[in-house]
């Protein structure tokens, strides 16, 4: 006996999907039961799969099927359908490219509501049955084809009265802490309030990971902080809001492209659409390189127990070096510490191609480090984050970058525009555009240039004795027993090591860890067992005038403080 399948599908633009499909499998049951067969399996079903973008035939569980029958691994199997326009909707030419392998290979496709068959005798004697498939094929793609463009249409309408400023029905997909009420966008209180919290850790310099663990622990207390449609918060989640720009009122329209699904932005982001929740400099602050840096590297426990993070690689591979091993501290009857964590090449470990089987242990890394480095890296910035001054400037200067960032995404919108046009020119409209975005360009990044050189001017104002104080206070602090001073001190530790060091390599030929800093400013090596070697500060003899703001303050204040500190130099 032959073996029978049903297929049934859902788009994604079809509203009523679980009626459709309900549908679609009770009419082919009754048809495969009139006939007395028996189903070889459940119904093969592609939920939101297009059969006009051909995602179900090249994807979807259909491609499957038709690869499985081709190849001999399905014998003569009868494939029931409830209507044609299931199966696909692409060209007809692409349809019977498709069908031909497939029918050619054994396979009947029955069409219950015309009870058609479409077999092999059909594609070689019954010209007026083919003809019949190809012209019902040919409707069914040229239906959806004007309903995409209808639905286009109506976007691009929709997208346009919005940035005019003008009333749009709000039925389109918004983010999860807004709602609508009256027929407007209204932010949810609850949720709000989350949001805040989310993005003030994230400028605080706290990881996604502990920001999720952070908001779980008081959702168990507090249902305000229950999760928002999910079981729980998890990292990704918070990456996800901390990057959307719905939190500052802005909505980036886009355009699906069809044939291969994906999306494409559709003109300029509309400002003020949704309620602003989070200012722009919280924002670009929360986003910044440098708390982006910490969004992924920081680890979620409360000791922050891998101060390296992905600075760490393997001389061997050139991959990331893993700390492996338990970070949690054993205590001797002499009262020493001890603890088995290890610096561990990843690759080598998972047998992804690397021979780098040493372990470093990771406390005669971190110890020498600090010692080289620790008065070297803290600037103000990780004493004075509550003085207010500062705290403006700072807020001052994060605005102006993200100014810059929007103009920039604005031009890309624009040239996006022009290149998915017809001609690929721009207009007198888009041209003139483009020219005021670029004149808006230059005086946000001259605007942006004297706020960094402000807030950068504005740290490093205290006595070089003023200073060591406070290192000595926070180093006192990363061995304190209570694990939320631990976490402060060490989580500012981690900021500084992460800007000025550009990697420590791990050589096993050599038994060294060779620490670089930013811009060659210095190097020094490690040895496995904890001791220090030569240390070269080439801070001296490297001009740093073409570097952005940032980086050239970082390295200029290295310099002040090895001044300062009358820190020694190693001729190696």
């Amino acid at each position: 006996m032959r073996p029978v399948y049903i297929y049934a599908r859902w788009s994604s633009l079809e509203q009523v999907k679980g009626s459709t499909l309900t549908r679609q499998i009770e009419n082919c049951s009754a048809y495969v039961a009139g006939q007395g067969w028996k189903l070889a399996s459940p119904p093969i079903i592609d939920s939101g799969r297009s059969a006009y973008t051909g995602d179900n035939i090249r994807d979807g569980r259909l491609g499957t099927f038709h690869d499985d029958v081709v190849a001999g691994s399905i014998r003569r199997p009868i494939l029931v359908v409830e209507e044609l326009d299931r199966l696909s909707r692409q060209p007809a030419d692409v349809m019977l490219t498709w069908l031909s392998p497939l029918v050619r290979a054994g396979a009947d496709i029955v069409v219950t509501q015309t009870n058609q068959v479409i077999n092999e005798s059909m594609l070689n004697s019954d010209m007026g049955g083919l003809m019949n498939l190809l012209v019902v094929a040919f409707g069914s793609y040229t239906e959806s084809r004007k309903e995409s463009e209808r639905v286009a249409a109506a976007w691009e309408v929709k997208r346009n009265a919005a940035r005019a400023g003008q009333p749009v029905t709000l039925n389109h997909r918004h983010p999860k802490w807004v709602t609508i009420e009256d027929g407007a966008f209204a932010v949810i209180p609850d949720r709000e309030m989350v949001l805040r919290q989310v993005f003030a850790w994230a400028g605080e310099g706290l990881g996604k990971g502990l920001i999720a663990k952070r908001l779980n622990e008081i959702a168990q207390t507090n249902p305000a902080y229950l999760p928002w449609e999910v079981k729980m918060w998890a990292p990704t989640y918070i990456g996800r809001i901390l990057r959307n720009r719905a939190v500052v009122g802005e909505w980036q329209p886009h355009n699906w492209a069809r044939k291969d699904a994906r999306r494409t932005i559709a003109g300029e982001a509309v400002e003020g659409y949704y309620p602003r929740v989070i200012d722009d400099a919280t924002f670009a602050l929360a986003n910044s390189s440098r708390r982006a840096g910490a969004l992924v590297e920081q680890g979620r426990g409360i000791g922050l127990s891998n101060l390296i993070g992905r600075k760490a690689r393997c001389a061997s591979c050139g991959g990331q070096m893993a700390a492996l091993g338990s970070a949690r501290y054993r205590i001797g009857k002499d009262g020493t510490k001890t603890r088995h964590y290890y610096l561990y090449c990843e690759a080598a470990k998972r047998g992804k191609g690397c021979s780098n089987q040493m372990g470093w242990p990771y406390d005669r890394i971190e110890g020498p480090l600090l010692e080289r480095l620790l008065s070297l890296v803290l600037d103000d910035s990780h004493f004075a984050a509550d003085e207010r001054h500062l705290r403006l400037l700072e807020a001052d200067m994060y605005a102006s970058r993200e100014r810059v960032a929007k103009i920039g995404r604005s031009i890309q919108s624009v040239i996006a525009l022009v290149e998915g046009s017809d001609s690929g020119d721009f207009d007198h409209f888009t041209r003139d555009r483009y020219n005021t975005l670029r004149a808006d360009l230059t005086s946000a990044e001259a605007a942006a240039a004297t706020a960094e050189e402000a807030y950068h001017s504005a740290k490093g104002a205290v006595s070089p004795a003023e200073h060591m104080r406070r290192v000595a206070e926070v180093q006192a602090l990363l061995d304190h027993d209570d694990p939320d001073l631990v976490f402060d001190a060490r989580r500012r530790v981690k900021a500084a090591l992460q800007d000025v060091i550009d990697e420590i390599t791990f050589d096993p030929a050599s038994g060294r860890a060779t620490v670089r800093l930013i811009e060659g400013i210095a190097f020094f090596w490690i040895e496995r067992n904890g001791a220090m070697s030569a240390h070269f500060d080439l801070s001296k003899e490297r001009s740093i005038d073409a570097l952005p703001p940032d980086r050239r303050a970082l390295v200029t204040g290295f310099r002040q403080r090895r001044a300062a500190t009358g820190y020694d130099r190693s001729k190696g």
